[in-house]
């Protein structure tokens, strides 16, 4: 998510693109939980391919985290609109740190979670349609919510494996996020995201700064990946500072 017309004290990355990026994933902790993790898990995935097969599997029974690292599989194969989505790693709220999530909120979203893809299913596109004829028809809202660090040794920050008990710290809702009914698989727009654009949690104000190992190697992985992406398509990287400028 991009919200434009940023105005406060932003990061070098992003000084002259007044957007703070904000980014989200539907499991609440993220498997790359440090830089040390990522690269042993990147080694694993090199040696025996992203998904779950035999070599994979008995590489990560090695590990103390398997628990951890075999959750991206089993998390159900559901429309995409009925996730809720985590921010996985914890950021600076101004003087505090949280982490944050967005919840669906209408009936009908909800009801999408019996919607799943099956083995049988045979287009291979299926996610993409299902969430355009959603977003067609339908207003999507979520809560947006918080969950303040309360206790440094309960809730790691450095270390982003670790989910933050949410009896003991219990996630609240902050504001509404709201979506009319549009077109939400335009070609040309797509296009243009793929090409130019990119999303970076280091494009922000400072009093939202992304903490934890997984977030300063986001900060030295992000840039360079795009430049490589754009470098091998042939495209240049747009540092869009207004919605107008997207198609």
């Amino acid at each position: 998510m991009k919200i434009f017309n940023v105005q406060g004290d932003f990061y070098e990355a992003g000084k002259d693109t007044p957007t703070q990026d904000i980014e989200f994933n539907n499991t609440p902790v993220i498997e790359l939980a440090n830089a040390k993790v990522t690269r042993e898990i990147f080694d694993i995935r090199l040696k025996h391919g992203l998904l779950p097969n035999d070599g994979m599997k008995a590489a990560l029974k090695k590990r103390d985290d398997t628990e951890l690292q075999m959750a991206r599989f089993e998390v159900p194969n559901n429309h995409l609109a009925s996730y809720r989505q985590y921010s996985q790693s914890a950021f600076r709220f101004g003087d505090y740190v949280f982490k944050y999530s967005i919840v669906p909120s209408t009936e009908t979203m909800k009801k999408l979670e019996d919607q799943s893809v099956k083995p049988d299913d045979q287009e291979s596109d299926i996610h993409h349609k299902w969430l355009q004829n959603f977003h067609n028809t339908h207003t999507a809202v979520w809560d947006f919510q918080v969950q303040l660090l309360e206790n440094l040794e309960e809730q790691p920050v450095e270390y982003s494996g670790s989910e933050w008990d949410e009896e003991k710290y219990p996630w609240q809702t902050v504001a509404k996020l709201e979506i009319p009914p549009q077109e939400a698989f335009s070609l040309e727009r797509k296009a243009f995201w793929e090409d130019h654009m990119r999303l970076d949690p280091w494009h922000g104000l400072k009093s939202y700064q992304p903490l934890g190992g997984s977030n300063r190697l986001r900060r030295g992985v992000y840039p360079r990946s795009s430049a490589l992406r754009r470098k091998l398509n042939g495209r240049k990287e747009i540092a869009v500072k207004d919605i107008n400028e997207i198609p």
